[in-house]
């Protein structure tokens, strides 16, 4: 569900509908299932005429299966492009190869007289891969009554009309269970492989701040024990480093949210240029963030790391009126395994330390003020 499902997605669903809506895995499912289901009707279509060894006058009832559900494929594809109805659309496909494929397996000899029968489940894995439990539920029951009706209605004596009694019989029913079979593997591949993407785009969300987009609180926590796990057994150093801003509140009092929210992306941005591309930087709540800085045999990289910072903290941030404001921040650091070897110990050794950092600091000077008059 890479490349090729995200670009018909952008091309076949509206752009106002497509990026934002949360059923965008089920349009990517829709669109690919459909196209992939189109090429394998088309690759049997091709196998029946040129290589099958049928005569024209016996091609006549696979092309009258395989023509209506290409047409019936690309007609949902086109009313989900023009109105992007999605569950209309779904259901008039399954619905036209329902019907196409009960009127086959009628003309074949019925449930019990074809291997046909076989595609009748291909609408109820359908239904349950692009619209869910209950229209999946919905859709069995209906196929399988239709099934079980056909069942008992051969087992009762009725005679199914058979017009494949041909000695080429076999070609047929071979590319019915062909595409019944191909049908279900691609729809299960594609569901499956969209579920993972899903998941995985939904665990990242869970694990990053939304306003700086930086990872939060518990991904920071994930790759903090991570590190230690990795840690005991490499004995690889490394470094935890808390950050808090200096008097970060009056700039929200005074100033308003926006702005501080401002502040905050300008700072996180700046986290980012001062640490190498293999740390950790995170936002943990606020105005508190953190880094962890890998492989830090002593603290002259995180001294270097600290000296960027510093220079990028030199420069305020400018806002679009001509206002500027400057900030601080203090900090505090805990080395592995020198400070501690446990995730609370060097939790509680970086706090200490920054607590310590910003009582000191406190009492020289003003960390934060505006540089220019500002209002909100």
């Amino acid at each position: 569900m890479n490349l090729l499902p995200r670009r018909l997605v952008d091309t076949l669903i509206m752009d106002e509908h497509a990026p934002r809506s949360r059923d965008i895995h089920r349009y990517e499912l829709f669109v690919a299932v459909n196209v992939a289901l189109i090429v394998i009707v088309l690759s049997t279509q091709v196998y029946a005429i040129g290589f099958s060894g049928q005569p024209p006058s016996e091609l006549w009832w696979t092309l009258a299966f395989t023509v209506p559900l290409q047409a019936s494929l690309l007609g949902t594809l086109a009313l989900f492009f023009l109105s992007n109805r999605f569950q209309l659309a779904v259901n008039l496909s399954l619905t036209v190869i329902f019907l196409t494929v009960a009127a086959v397996v009628a003309f074949l000899g019925g449930p019990l007289g074809s291997v046909s029968v076989a595609m009748l489940f291909i609408p109820p894995v359908f239904a349950f891969v692009l619209l869910g439990l209950k229209p999946g539920l919905i859709w069995a029951v209906l196929t399988y009554a239709t099934i079980f009706a056909g069942s008992v209605s051969e087992l009762a004596g009725v005679e199914f009309p058979n017009i494949n009694n041909t000695a080429d019989a076999a070609i047929g029913e071979f590319i019915h269970v062909t595409v019944a079979y191909l049908s279900m593997i691609v729809m299960i591949v594609f569901y499956e492989r969209s579920n993972l993407a899903y998941r995985k785009k939904l665990l990242e969300v869970a694990q990053q701040d939304d306003l700086t987009a930086l990872p939060n609180r518990t991904a920071f926590y994930a790759r903090l024990k991570a590190m230690l796990d990795s840690a005991k057994t490499t004995r690889t150093p490394f470094t935890l480093i808390y950050i808090d801003l200096d008097n970060f509140k009056p700039i929200n009092d005074d100033y308003g949210h926006a702005i501080g929210d401002r502040v905050l992306k300008v700072f996180a941005d700046r986290l980012r240029k001062s640490v190498r591309q293999q740390d950790f930087v995170c936002r943990l709540a606020g105005d508190e963030f953190a880094i962890l800085l890998s492989e830090t045999i002593d603290s002259r990289i995180a001294g270097l790391v600290m000296d960027r910072l510093g220079r990028q903290m030199q420069q305020p941030i400018n806002f679009r009126n001509g206002q500027s404001v400057s900030i601080a921040a203090s900090t505090g650091m805990a080395y592995y395994p020198h400070d501690a070897t446990s995730l609370e110990a060097l939790l509680h050794v970086a706090d200490e330390r920054m607590y310590d950092n910003k009582r000191e600091t406190r009492h020289l000077s003003t960390s934060v003020h505006a540089t220019a008059p500002m209002s909100n």
